[in-house]
């Protein structure tokens, strides 16, 4: 038999996945963890975000062809810092084979081009809340058992 676990307790254990998770963010230094809340009801536990990027890169994407660059000049990123490097993708060229200019590597020849290679799903959400739920586990287990001698009467 499953029980629910109770909303004063699913509040607890989201709050504390909130907090792991803000910390797993500013570990990495994105300053997005103040767009993160506790979300909890009877028998839930979760982390809610205002910025909706963090759930793709929660989830992750998968590989997709620029379409939006046609036509247009970017500037690219670049890891060495001495960027941003301009490029233009030019009418008709996005998703097919050629020579692309990367910065700092040359020519290299892409089967498609402008096609995003997609991210990797980070999961820092879902670890969160499993540590959180993980801590909360023994604490729980005493619970059912003074509810089942009868003993328990809430937080």
């Amino acid at each position: 038999m499953r029980v629910a676990i109770p909303a004063d307790k699913a509040r607890k254990i989201s709050e504390r996945a909130t907090q792991f998770c803000r910390q797993d963010l500013q570990g990495k230094g994105w300053t997005s963890a103040r767009s993160l809340e506790a979300y909890s009801g009877e028998g839930l536990v979760g982390i809610r975000t205002t910025a909706r990027y963090l759930m793709y890169q929660e989830k992750g994407i998968g590989p997709f062809l620029m379409k939006w660059v046609e036509g247009r000049t970017l500037p690219l990123g670049c890891k060495m810092g001495d960027g941003p490097h301009f490029r233009h993708a030019g009418q008709g060229t996005v998703g097919t084979p050629g020579y692309v200019d990367i910065p700092h590597q040359g020519k290299v020849w892409k089967a498609q081009r402008w096609r995003h290679p997609g991210i990797k799903p980070g999961k820092f959400m879902e670890s969160a809340i499993r540590k959180a739920c993980q801590e909360a586990q023994s604490d729980l287990r005493a619970d059912v058992m003074a509810a089942l001698r009868g003993e328990y009467h809430g937080s």
